[in-house]
């Protein structure tokens, strides 16, 4: 008896350490077969984005972190509204409105330097490691002002408010952040001249690691905490404490947080289930519309509203002494 759970033990932490490496890298080398095999770039991201996210969606049943994250039917259905509208149409806009202008720039860049910016001739793995980190580049400069500029930050509130981390959860997100975090990330890259193997690879990787993030699955990512930007930090961005959650900007490499000082990943790497999402007291809405509106009624759903006399004394106190009282 003792044998056997000293066995189910050891094969438990071996799936823990190894689901990480395993979903991620199997997606990216699948990617470069079906890309060099002359498949639709397009019909790849799709086939292997779907894939993976219905592994991970059994593996969250099978294999959970918390039995707390699983969702119910009110939360998922808002869910799934943000994936199938508000994960697909910002940046549909923002490349038919954008992208033509960024891929004639980088074609005068290259035409005026003589030579052109992106390395087309490495191979297709480390164009797409370049890719990811370039791109995060962008990202983390808006994702990090979304956390620190107060304007901006009701914008971005709604991937953080939440309080099941789950694949599809993943999704929930206000269509205007979406469409300028996509565009931080595609202006560069788009401007190098990026080709479109290149670039597929750059969306598979980042469909599979936005899914891995987020998702309710129990694994350590060990060494990949220090390469990309795992679930193990991610999670902990989720964090309901402001100091906590005011790190781990990176998307989909740590390489930025690491060189600007906000990697943040303490000994306790396990978050408790019910430490994440906005303070205590924030009136979000659960329903779709009401959270693509949380804006633009930012005074109304803020935890350091009227409503909450402690909380919003804190906050005119510190307003009265020239300091910004943290909202989130």
């Amino acid at each position: 008896m003792n044998t056997n759970s000293k066995k189910d033990t050891f094969l438990q932490k071996i799936l823990t350490y190894s689901l990480y490496p395993f979903i991620l890298f199997v997606p990216i080398f699948i990617g470069i077969w079906m890309i060099n095999a002359g498949f639709n770039d397009l019909a790849i991201v799709g086939i292997i984005s779907i894939g993976t996210a219905l592994l991970i969606v059994a593996l969250e049943y099978f294999h959970p972190e918390h039995n707390q994250w699983r969702p119910e039917w009110k939360v998922l259905k808002v869910d799934l509204i943000h994936l199938l509208v508000t994960s697909v149409f910002p940046p549909m806009l923002f490349k038919a409105v954008l992208a033509m202008v960024f891929l004639a720039l980088a074609q005068f860049i290259s035409q005026n330097v003589g030579f052109e910016l992106w390395p087309h001739h490495w191979h297709l793995f480390f164009q797409m490691i370049l890719a990811i980190h370039l791109g995060d580049m962008g990202y983390y400069i808006l994702h990090r002002a979304l956390h620190e500029i107060p304007r901006i930050w009701p914008y971005h509130a709604v991937h953080h408010s939440p309080e099941e981390l789950y694949v599809i959860a993943s999704n929930r997100a206000h269509p205007i952040q979406i469409f300028f975090t996509f565009g931080m990330q595609m202006i560069i890259l788009w401007t190098l001249g990026i080709n479109n193997e290149a670039l597929a690879m750059f969306s598979i990787f980042v469909a599979v690691n936005g899914q891995l993030q987020h998702c309710n699955i129990k694994m350590r990512c060990g060494i990949f905490n220090w390469i990309f930007a795992t679930s193990d930090l991610h999670r902990w961005h989720h964090s309901i404490e402001i100091a906590e959650s005011n790190s781990n900007y990176g998307n989909n490499v740590v390489l930025w947080d690491i060189l600007l000082g906000t990697r943040f990943l303490p000994e306790q790497v396990v978050m408790e289930h019910d430490h994440i999402g906005l303070p205590h007291g924030t009136d979000f809405p659960d329903t779709y519309i009401g959270q693509l509106m949380v804006p633009f009624n930012w005074e109304k759903v803020r935890y350091d509203r009227k409503g909450n006399p402690e909380a919003y004394k804190k906050r005119l106190q510190a307003e009265k002494e020239g300091r910004v009282f943290p909202q989130h």
